[in-house]
């Protein structure tokens, strides 16, 4: 009988950068991705959708090809889609090169470190027996299993293994990837609640009502997310006649502010956040910098992309 080996762990070294909607994540991680190389992907739930990108301040096509983007587009407005279907779609489109994730979406992030619920049962689901794993990482380099919190878990050294054969040093945070650190944006609430009041006028003067109207004419009626997200709602109540464009102005504002205050909370909830000050008098460059030297202490996430 042949024995039949699961292929070898494909790792994508990837970096973090997350915050509330409005604090400047896109243009930040567009001088990132210039000044260091990176494709971007982006860890938004509403970017997914076609058709839907001013009401999502979706890259513009120019950056969306520049920065090859990864995490867009992926599904039809109205199509049922989970974090595990994002999950499975980022597996497919993500490569070999080292690639800067940036979005608001904390369940994906999540997703992206720690797996899914059902991953971790199937974890460690493989035929390489652990102390075979185990020398052949010592062969290449004996002091990276030093660095291992686990070195029973297969999965965990199949993963090492790989980054290993690629050539690269193993990161430090190797240890623990559970409170992986992740640099998000901090906006002093008056100022993100200005950013926000402002997006929301910028949106419906940049033409979200026709977009809504063009989603009608190509869809249908749309239900569930895409009917409720922000920006949309209101967008067709004002086809619908039953709010005016400012009115629909205030209420996206608003509900916009609830969701930055809840992103926020979670955040801090759920995650190892590293909280990057965002105010619009510090100079880009140090926002950068500061950004540059929590990588720096971790390095990349070695996301394993082979199938769960």
């Amino acid at each position: 009988m042949r024995d039949e080996k699961k292929p070898t762990a494909r790792v994508t070294p990837l970096y973090f950068l997350s915050g509330p909607t409005a604090s400047g994540k896109t243009a930040l991680a567009h001088a990132l991705a210039d000044r260091m190389g990176f494709r971007l992907c982006s860890a938004d739930s509403m970017m997914v959708y076609r058709h839907m990108n001013i009401g999502t301040a979706k890259p513009t096509p120019d950056e969306i090809a520049q920065y090859d983007y990864a995490g867009l587009d992926l599904v039809e407005p109205g199509v049922q889609y989970s974090t595990g279907a994002w999950l499975q779609d980022i597996r497919q489109q993500l490569d070999d090169r080292p690639t800067l994730v940036v979005g608001g979406t904390g369940l994906y992030f999540r997703a992206l470190i720690h797996g899914l619920p059902e991953e971790d049962a199937t974890a460690t689901d493989t035929d390489e027996n652990p102390a075979i794993l185990r020398e052949k990482i010592r062969a290449i380099n004996p002091e990276a299993l030093s660095k291992i919190a686990d070195p029973e878990n297969p999965r965990r050294l199949e993963r090492a293994l790989a980054w290993l054969k690629a050539g690269k040093p193993l990161p430090e945070q190797w240890r623990d990837q559970s409170d992986f650190p992740l640099p998000v944006l901090s906006v002093p609430v008056q100022e993100l609640n200005q950013r926000i009041q402002a997006r929301a006028a910028d949106m419906f003067a940049h033409g979200l009502p026709e977009e809504a109207r063009g989603l009608r004419e190509r869809l249908g009626a749309l239900t569930g997310t895409c009917a409720q997200a922000i920006g949309y709602r209101e967008a067709f109540s004002v086809l619908d006649g039953d709010l005016t464009v400012s009115e629909a102005v205030e209420a996206v504002a608003r509900r916009t502010r609830r969701y930055a205050k809840r992103q926020r909370t979670w955040f801090r909830n759920q995650m190892d956040a590293r909280w990057v000050n965002r105010v619009e008098d510090r100079p880009a460059e140090a926002v950068l910098r500061e950004i540059e030297k929590i990588w720096e202490k971790t390095g990349p996430f070695p996301f394993d992309r082979s199938p769960s």
